[in-house]
This record gives C-alpha cells, structure tokens and sequence, in this order.
C-alpha cells in the first residue's frame, strides 16, 4: 500500500511534469504565433473566420494552465483545464488520423515540429488528461518547501524526457523518422 503522504507528493511531480509541457507549448505557441495559426488551419476543424481567435485563445489557455500548474494556484481548475486541453488534443488527432492525414504536425511540443500525428500521440494525450486530474484527487503536500519541489523535479523529468527524445530523433536519422 502507498503511504498517504507519497500521493500529494505524485500529484505535485504531476503537475510540475504537465504544468511545464504546457507552459513550454504554450508559450512556443504565442512566440510563433502564424506558424502556429498555420498548423491549426491543417487540422481543418476550425472556420476560418474564427483561426486567429481560436489560435490565441488555446495558446493563452495552454500558458496559463501550465504557469497555474507550476504555481500551485487554484489546482483544482487547473487540473481541470489540463485534462480538458489534452481531451481536446485527443480529438482534433483522433478525428484528423481517421481521416487518413497522418502528415500533420503534431503541434505538441516545441522544437518537435518534424513530429507528425499517430496514434502514440493520441495514446500520449490519453494518458495524460486523467494524470492531469491526479494532483487534483490528491491533493499537494501541505509544505510549501516539499510542494515546490516536487513541482520543479516534475518540471525536471519533463526537461529530461525532451532531451531523451530529441536524441532518439537524431540518432534514428531522417529514413527512419519518416518511416
């Protein structure tokens, strides 16, 4: 049995991990701001009278979730939101992969616009939504010194799960990543 005192430290590693992936997602989004309004668009889910307006609003979401997340402020609402947003995610691949467009950009992390929409993606987003909700059925822990840093490991993990993932890609080389 886990001892009670580990789960609001899980939930904060959690929400350091998420808070990060969409702070760091969200502020790529608004710094890019057409590159992003560009991948959108070829999801083909949103009229176009309404893409810019879309465009910011999911790019200030995704920042002010991640930086609630990071913070500790309101997370209930923010572990909501999280898992909302990878619902969303969810959705908008799901819906594109089954239309045969496999070629999009994931649009998920920065510095990984070669990574494409598949079904690991989806998977990813899956996993993630009820991970999201985790900090919030367990609560944080009720220091703030063990609060903020479980949050920083988890913002940590994340850092190096990126760097891990960047130097999958490079070793693959180019055949093996369009494969």
């Amino acid at each position: 049995m886990i001892a009670p005192a580990i789960l609001p430290l899980a939930g904060a590693l959690l929400a350091g991990g998420i808070g990060m992936l969409l702070l760091a997602a969200g502020v790529a989004k608004l710094r890019d701001h057409d590159g992003f309004l560009t991948t959108l668009s070829a999801y083909r889910l949103v009229p176009d009278f309404l893409l810019d307006s879309a465009a910011w609003t999911l790019a200030i979401a995704e920042t002010g979730v991640g930086a609630a997340l990071l913070v500790g402020v309101a997370p209930l609402w923010a572990g909501i939101g999280a898992a909302l947003l990878f619902v969303l995610f969810v959705l908008a691949m799901t819906i594109n992969l089954l239309r045969g467009r496999a070629d999009l950009s994931c649009g998920c992390l920065p510095g990984m616009e070669s990574a494409r929409l598949s079904w690991s993606a989806v998977a990813r987003s899956t996993l993630l939504a009820p991970a999201a909700l985790l900090p919030v059925l367990t609560g944080l822990p009720t220091s703030l010194l063990l609060r903020y840093q479980a949050l920083a490991a988890g913002a940590c993990l994340l850092a190096l799960i990126l760097a891990l993932s960047h130097l999958i890609s490079a070793a693959r080389g180019p055949e093996e990543q369009s494969a």
